[in-house]
């Protein structure tokens, strides 16, 4: 019953909340149009789903602290992606099998049931982690009723990280693919299948040519895409590289074809999702539209200290949606068509403008989205500079002579200063930008390569300008201001 109170009192709080103080008023950074908690820390996107019309995402959610524990799940919905249900705590840690954490699974809708797997997270008085892979129904009242554990012992030679179970089905069969580390420290994923989703047969190994590729893989998808196998994973561990692995942990994918009877994985090279240093633990679903699409959290572990928003009573936020699509073997991100409806004014339009210095004086806040496409000319960089204020900015810069670039985030006074490097081949640099008051997502040439990052620029921040050495050839130029997400 003290848990059962303990969850009325946080959905009250949060319906209070966003009954009586809208996102743009409540704090500078409070964010437009990415879902972020009202209170306590977000993380990990969990059990998104398509279903009875409704796009339902559920997240991680410790309401009570900016801290990794006590992990709840939330739960949002939303028919249009602008107007969203107000976020409800529906899953707490209130049962032996995941007293020490509902931690992260997904979602599967059948009929008119939706199914929610989830690892319940146990630890005893020193500190042992013990893993239960759990089930959860949403009842025909909107409830999640508990089931219990579906698999409630380790495989033998694995530790007790074994977590995040993503469901799907294949040819009347259903399975779930589980992030997992062997005893020798190494990371792994592992196949379980069922024909009911209560009993469930531990098939094996994912075999891939990793072999010893970080200590741990987390939060694991397979799915399918245009024929194609895809596993995208979060390996822990990775050292990291001048351009590649320059966050503590990584999220990326492998594709090629998977033999289910075998678990033999013919695949590419690991490539990573995102370039930012805000992303990781991505989960993927289907919808009507048979899109693909992909949240992530845009935050990482163990740096929350840095955040300036935790001295406020709240901790990070989920991405956009972004549509997947795949274009001889590499993963495009694309924003969601129904971002379009975010528009209010077209502030930009400018075409075919020869110059080497380019600014406005339209944007009054940092909530709005930016279409570039620059043809180099003779220019050896170009520097896209935004979030300007009398004593800081942040920085997009394409080096053509080296083949690559760079977002800089170093000259903003708050937050966690950072580089983030990426590599291109083209003298045509194309720019789709979202910068959301404490959030940027950066998509480049077509959602080829993405970068996500959080920023907290001081008020009035709100510059934007391009800077080149030489003259460019501004193709396109198109500039919004966003309006914002309702609750409801």
């Amino acid at each position: 019953m003290e848990d059962l109170k303990k969850i009325i009192d946080v959905n009250l709080n949060s319906e209070m909340y966003y009954k009586n103080m809208s996102n743009s008023s409540s704090d500078k950074w409070r964010l437009n149009y990415h879902l972020e908690p009202p209170f306590g820390l977000l993380n990990d996107p969990n059990g998104l789903a398509y279903f009875k019309g409704e796009y339902y995402i559920f997240y991680q959610w410790n309401p009570y602290k900016c801290e990794h524990k006590d992990k709840h799940w939330a739960l949002v919905k939303t028919k249009d992606f602008m107007h969203y249900s107000i976020p409800k705590a529906v899953l707490a840690p209130d049962e032996w099998y995941d007293k020490d954490g509902c931690y992260s699974g997904s979602a599967i809708a059948i009929e008119d049931k939706l199914e929610l797997f989830y690892t319940g997270n146990v630890r005893d008085d020193k500190g042992n982690r013990e893993a239960y892979q759990c089930r959860a129904s949403l009842n025909q009242d909107g409830e999640l009723v508990k089931k219990g554990p579906v698999v409630d012992k380790l495989p033998k030679g694995y530790t007790a990280h074994f977590r995040d179970p993503y469901i799907f089905e294949k040819d009347g069969k259903y399975y779930f693919v589980l992030g997992a580390q062997l005893e020798e420290k190494i990371g792994r994923a592992l196949l379980y299948s069922s024909e009911d989703l209560n009993k469930w047969s531990f098939e094996g190994e994912i075999k891939t040519d990793y072999e010893n590729f970080g200590y741990m893989w987390e939060c694991p998808s397979l799915f399918n895409l245009d024929g194609k196998d895809i596993l995208i994973f979060s390996p822990q561990g990775l050292e990291s590289e001048e351009f590649r692995y320059q966050n503590i942990y990584q999220s990326g994918y492998i594709i090629g074809k998977f033999d289910f009877e075998t678990l033999n994985f013919k695949h590419g090279e690991f490539r990573e999702l995102d370039l930012g240093k805000d992303f990781y633990a991505p989960q993927v679903f289907k919808d009507d539209k048979n899109r693909t699409i992909m949240i992530g959290w845009m935050g990482m572990p163990e740096e929350e200290d840095k955040y300036p928003t935790k001295e406020l009573g709240w901790l990070h936020c989920l991405t956009m949606p972004r549509e997947l699509i795949l274009k001889d073997d590499i993963i495009y991100q694309v924003p969601l068509k129904e971002f379009e409806n975010y528009r209010i004014k077209l502030l930009e339009d400018t075409k075919n403008i020869i110059c080497n210095e380019w600014n406005t004086d339209a944007l009054e806040t940092n909530s709005y989205e930016l279409l570039l496409e620059i043809d180099r000319l003779e220019a050896k960089k170009i520097e896209l500079r935004f979030l300007e204020g009398k004593d800081e900015y942040s920085s997009l810069v394409f080096n053509f002579e080296e083949g690559s670039g760079f977002l800089d985030n170093n000259k903003l006074i708050n937050g966690v200063n950072s580089v983030r490097r990426f590599k291109f081949n083209n003298d045509k640099i194309k720019v789709h930008m979202f910068v959301d008051k404490s959030a940027v997502e950066i998509f480049l040439q077509d959602g080829e390569t993405v970068i996500s990052s959080r920023v907290y620029p001081e008020e009035g921040s709100t510059g934007l300008r391009i800077l080149a050495e030489n003259n460019v050839n501004i193709k396109d130029l198109k500039l919004w201001n966003l309006g914002e997400m309702l609750y409801e």
